[in-house]
């Protein structure tokens, strides 16, 4: 007698090798493609008889349902866009940029929720950035920059996107439309002066973030409520937030008031080029002058000798925000969540 021949169907596919569908679950389940997908997804709409039937029908076939799959069915790409509105180049220079960035891929790491990086600096980026968000190509938007390109922030708050920002803008224009999540920059300022004044510091530079930038605006607010009587705006220079810009800067005061004996740099980065720029004058830091970063990146605890700084969560920041947007996709209301700073205390005061 012949043996017989028993041919085995791998699971998720029908006899002759096709893998199954949602198409044959619903079929065989005897409903629609649409009301299999909303019972996969275990949707309220949905009875429990009726999802008994799918789910017996995915037994017989051996169905599996992909990601693509789920998150079609779910109305959902299950990603992210993290959106940045300045160039690349930033991006990987500011260390600020890549400590909030690790924080939402974290922040996301639990979830089946992917992040995608989207760049907006040039009006063509802008327009490409808008179309995809208008085809739900991503269920929300964090923006890492939105003290840059407002147009871009204009067209979100008209569109259905829930949308995150990490940073404050003046007047907090979009209070009850987006979410945001901040930290106190008058409060991480304030800390800095009153140290510098401890200190016994009497003629105090403040070398400042760009003109018109929130976050700088604030600082120099905090910087100059604190010192009072020792605030001199003669000695305030606005700059950019690099080494390079910072060592200029520096440079440039101690020309004009070589009696500097305190300098509150808005960035650590700033602080490294003032720094350096002291050090190249001859002036010896502490003994001759004292000064104070922010940020507290890790460059802060490299130099010679490692800059005292304000400690920025950046880190909480970004894993926040990840938790706000995916809250926010959810059906949660923005909201707004503002952090505390504090001071480290290293070797340069």
């Amino acid at each position: 007698m012949a043996p017989v021949r028993r041919d085995t169907v791998p699971r998720g596919a029908n006899p002759g090798g096709r893998r199954a569908t949602i198409g044959d679950v619903a079929r065989i389940a005897g409903v629609s493609r649409a009301t299999a997908s909303r019972a996969l997804n275990d949707s309220p709409a949905v009875t429990p008889a009726t999802k008994e039937r799918v789910r017996a029908a995915v037994q017989e076939t051996g169905f599996v349902m992909n990601a693509r799959g789920r998150a079609l069915a779910m109305g959902r790409s299950e990603s992210i866009a993290i959106l940045i509105t300045e160039p690349l180049d930033e991006l990987f220079a500011d260390p600020t940029y890549g400590v909030v960035l690790r924080g939402i891929t974290e922040g996301l790491a639990a979830s089946r929720t992917m992040p995608m990086l989207v760049q907006a600096w040039t009006e063509v980026e802008h327009q490409r950035a808008l179309r995809q968000f208008e085809r739900r190509v991503v269920d929300a938007v964090i923006s890492i920059s939105p003290y840059v390109g407002g147009d871009m922030l204009e067209a979100l708050a008209t569109g259905a996107l829930p949308v995150v920002l990490c940073g404050q803008l003046p007047g907090d224009p979009y209070s009850g439309v987006f979410a945001s999540v901040y930290s106190d920059d008058v409060a991480g300022a304030t800390l800095a002066a009153e140290r510098m004044l401890r200190r016994g510091r009497r003629r105090i530079a403040i070398v400042n973030g760009p003109i018109g930038n929130p976050a700088a605006v604030e600082r120099l607010n905090g910087y100059a409520r604190t010192l009072d009587g020792a605030f001199d705006e003669s000695l305030t220079v606005s700059t950019g937030w690099d080494a390079s810009s910072g060592y200029d800067a520096m440079s440039r005061l101690l020309a004009l008031a070589p009696d500097i004996d305190g300098v509150l740099a808005a960035s650590d980065r700033i602080a490294v080029g003032a720094l350096g720029a002291l050090q190249s004058a001859g002036r010896s830091v502490p003994d001759d002058v004292s000064i104070i970063g922010f940020d507290d990146h890790a460059v802060a605890a490299t130099t010679t000798p490692p800059l005292t700084t304000i400690r920025q969560p950046l880190h909480r920041q970004g894993m926040l925000a990840a938790g706000m947007a995916l809250g926010m996709v959810d059906g949660d209301s923005p909201s707004r969540v503002v952090l505390d700073m504090e001071l480290v205390e290293r070797e340069s005061v």
